[in-house]
């Protein structure tokens, strides 16, 4: 095999190694940067060889300006695309944060309103009965012993998390929510069931009515 050929099949080899290790390491984009890397590496080598192979001087500085864009627009479109992705990735974050604290604020809000009526029927009836009172008689079986709070739509439990919190000095029955696939504003921020800087919500019913937070 000729020597040029070799250098060729090299070269390929080379920079398809370093693009191919990381992404198996699920380094997408540090693959990329690499071999683009090994590839300019390998253009300065070929250009070096190949110099002595010009016919003219101007050959090979028609050459080495071809090469010299060819680097920088690579760049240019690397850099591109990385921060397009970025965006992307931020974007589809906000989106799915938008639509998991719809969903939270939707379901739980609703429901607690219904216990906010029953509350207010009772006591209209005159039984003098406590929010956390009505909240546990109406939710039943709901309200699970580990503080888990099971919601009405059960398909909701598959990508959120919800438990429930009694105050009894303030006659206030809480429900947290958390949604594992959102990260959200403060990355440093500790969710109730251990996780950090996930989506959290604190919906509250006391005798005033519902109140609905965003905590992160």
């Amino acid at each position: 095999m000729k020597r040029e050929y070799k250098i060729l099949i090299g070269g390929v080899f080379f920079t398809g190694l370093l693009f191919l290790i990381p992404s198996l390491m699920g380094y997408i984009w540090a693959g990329l940067f690499l071999s683009l890397f090994g590839s300019v590496i390998y253009l300065i080598v070929l250009y070096r060889y190949g110099k002595k192979n010009f016919i003219n001087t101007d050959s090979g500085k028609v050459t080495l300006i071809f090469l010299a864009l060819l680097i920088v627009n690579s760049l240019a479109i690397f850099t591109f695309d990385y921060y397009r992705a970025d965006t992307q990735r931020e974007l589809l974050r906000e989106i799915r944060i938008t639509i998991d604290s719809s969903i939270i604020e939707t379901e739980i809000r609703a429901e607690l309103l219904e216990v906010y009526r029953a509350y207010l029927l009772s006591n209209e009836k005159g039984d003098d009965v406590s929010v956390i009172e009505v909240a546990t008689d109406f939710f039943g079986e709901r309200l699970k012993d580990d503080q888990r709070f099971q919601v009405k739509t059960a398909e909701l439990e598959k990508e959120l998390n919800f438990v429930y919190y009694t105050d009894p000095g303030s006659d206030s029955f809480a429900i947290f929510s958390t949604a594992p696939l959102s990260q959200s504003w403060d990355d440093d921020f500790e969710n109730w069931n251990g996780s950090v800087g996930l989506l959290q919500t604190k919906t509250t019913l006391t005798k005033e009515g519902v109140t609905h937070e965003r905590q992160n």
